[in-house]
């Protein structure tokens, strides 16, 4: 479990072996020189020793998401404090911009105020978001320029506390959208993919071959936001289609009826490919794949084998799906 720590006391002892031990005792495994770097220089400003700068988490990792935060603070109010480390002075301002937004989203499903900023001990740079989500810099080179700076008038009141073990906190359930439970905020855009989630989508979207592809989700990860959120940016550009091994649910059968997406349950699909009346699609995403038969893979090869179309298999895929694919066929396992 990860611990607080007190960032004047790793200022202080940045050079010293002891540090390693205070941070393996605060369960803080991996953190690079760089950052332990920006965090000293970051405390040399706060001269005012009054201003504890205690109880921060470094380098906290939500579980199953993948998604990390450099230092985060609480208070008893339901404040949260969010602070980025950067080293290098020409650091890309716009992906500075999108991080703060991106973690603006995950700390506002567990706090109530949420300050965000990103320090780059570089160009000893201070950056905040506006209401407005752009980015503001701001100059702490000198002290009278941090003093007055918004950061540390902020960090000079706020009363931090430990919050024990975060893992309680941010629960994964916040965050994995489904379309079929929460269906309007996915339609509305309501949501971010994890980590996993990112990697997978962008190995499938850039896939520009037609041939076989099966894509492994683990349970538990969100597989069905993935194949949706993907559907929905592939539909704007493309035409593709939903085949799901198996009966439809009532969202399935919705969204294809007030929103014009195309999906089908299997039998249907095999009914259309026996008779040779399937339209053409540039996408077909078979979801729950691993429960095809051995039957269905081959009429599927022997389908599409000549057809312009990506087809990918989405779920579990068990080493019989594969054996049953014969080699000379583009079959490509992501994730």
């Amino acid at each position: 479990m990860l611990k607080p720590a007190n960032l004047r006391k790793i200022a202080s002892n940045i050079e010293s072996e002891s540090i390693k031990h205070y941070l393996n005792h605060l369960g803080v495994l991996s953190i690079r020189e760089r950052e332990l770097q920006g965090i000293e220089r970051l405390v040399r400003h706060f001269i005012d020793e009054q201003v504890p700068l205690n109880f921060f988490y470094i380098g906290y990792s939500m579980p199953k998401i993948s998604k990390e935060f450099d230092l985060l603070a609480f208070d008893q109010r339901h404040r949260v404090v969010n602070i980025e480390l950067k080293s290098q002075a020409d650091y890309d301002e716009e992906k500075v911009r999108k991080q703060l937004i991106n973690n603006k989203y995950y700390l506002s499903q567990v706090a109530k105020e949420i300050k965000l900023f990103t320090y780059n001990s570089d160009s000893d740079i201070i950056y905040t978001l506006t209401e407005q989500d752009e980015l503001e810099a701001t100059d702490i080179s000198s002290t009278h320029l941090f003093l007055a700076s918004e950061f540390y008038r902020i960090l000079a009141t706020f009363d931090s506390i430990d919050m024990g073990n975060l893992d309680s906190l941010f629960k994964v359930n916040l965050y994995l959208v489904s379309p079929f439970r929460e269906t309007h905020a996915f339609l509305e855009g309501d949501y971010l993919l994890s980590q996993q989630q990112q990697v997978l989508q962008n190995n499938i979207l850039t896939i520009s071959e037609s041939g076989f592809y099966a894509v492994n989700v683990p349970s538990g990860n969100g597989k069905a936001l993935m194949l949706y959120d993907t559907v929905k940016k592939l539909s704007k550009n493309n035409t593709v289609l939903i085949v799901h091994v198996g009966k439809l649910n009532a969202t399935q059968f919705s969204l294809r009826r007030n929103y014009d997406w195309k999906i089908i349950p299997i039998r249907q699909f095999m009914k259309k490919i026996k008779s040779k009346k399937l339209q053409n699609f540039d996408y077909i995403f078979i979801d729950e794949a691993q429960n095809l038969s051995i039957k269905n893979i081959n009429s599927l090869v022997n389908y599409f084998e000549i057809r312009p179309t990506r087809l990918f298999l989405i779920g579990v895929t068990s080493s019989n799906t594969k054996k049953n694919i014969d080699n000379d066929y583009s079959f490509l396992t992501i994730g």
